[in-house]
């Protein structure tokens, strides 16, 4: 949002937001907020706090119907959940590299589409901008016809190469094998949970749920539940008062019985 904050108070345009409702967002109420005025529709693929996951499709279309851009923020799901870019007409799509897709911080990577990379002009504009940009000749600016033109400046060279080694292994292991993985792991958190008479706060059906699960237990301070899990090397975090799991392919079965062991042991220490 806050891009957009900047956006609006230099351009004067409206933002529209819309609500959740129980702690979950329905498409059909972003759809109803864009009509011949909207100019971008932007979307987080995966949401941070519970992990709900949107048709990226859906929203696409909803947008092209009304000639407006739709701009994703993949950072919670590139690496864990297929995407097609080719499939799926999104105009642009973000990522930063620190999370599911295993890379270092300083990195992050943006798909510009064909139609848009001559159309859309840089924010910012550093020597690197240049087609060619050895040719230090300030009195021009002559863009590459491609998304290159919007890498301004001096690049963190060796976070680029760590970003470059992990989308490597990511790809090699296949992101929708880590997809399928991942939800059996989250599958065996969520069976956990509900047999421990938790309340599962990230939504359950698949067309909607990624392997984020958020969860809280009735009159137990999840806070204290993090504490005892932090105590115990088990890391999660606190979300709308609930707690968070993100296991990832790196994570075990054994992983997710250790941290139900560890919910165990925190609230019988309570």
């Amino acid at each position: 949002m806050y891009p957009w904050q900047r956006v609006a108070n230099s351009t004067g345009c409206e933002i529209r937001l819309a609500k959740e409702k129980n702690n979950f967002m329905h498409s059909d109420d972003i759809i109803a907020l864009i009509d011949q005025h909207t100019a971008v529709v932007c979307i987080s693929h995966v949401e941070y706090g519970n992990g709900q996951t949107f048709d990226l499709q859906l929203l696409a279309e909803a947008a092209q119907e009304h000639d407006a851009l739709l701009v994703v923020d993949a950072t919670q799901s590139a690496g864990a959940i297929p995407i097609d870019v080719q499939a799926c007409p999104v105009d642009a799509l973000i990522s930063g590299a620190y999370k599911w897709l295993c890379g270092p911080f300083g990195a992050a990577f943006m798909y510009v589409a064909p139609h848009l990379q001559e159309k859309l002009e840089p924010g910012l504009v550093g020597f690197r901008s240049h087609k060619n940009m050895w040719d230090l000749d300030a009195s021009r600016i002559d863009y590459p016809q491609a998304a290159k033109k919007f890498e301004f400046s001096t690049m963190a060279f060796g976070c680029a190469v760590g970003l470059t080694r992990a989308i490597d292994f990511l790809n090699e292991v296949g992101v929708e094998n880590i997809f399928q993985y991942n939800r059996q792991l989250a599958d065996i958190l969520i069976t956990g949970l509900r047999s421990r008479d938790a309340v599962i706060t990230s939504p359950l059906d698949d067309e909607d749920r990624s392997s984020i699960v958020t969860a809280y237990f009735e009159n137990i301070d999840s806070k204290e539940i993090i504490k005892g899990l932090k105590a115990a090397q088990v890391f999660v975090s606190s979300r709308a008062g609930a707690i968070r799991f993100s296991p990832h392919l790196y994570n075990t079965a054994e992983d997710m019985d250790s941290a139900l062991a560890e919910i165990d042991n925190s609230i019988a220490s309570l």
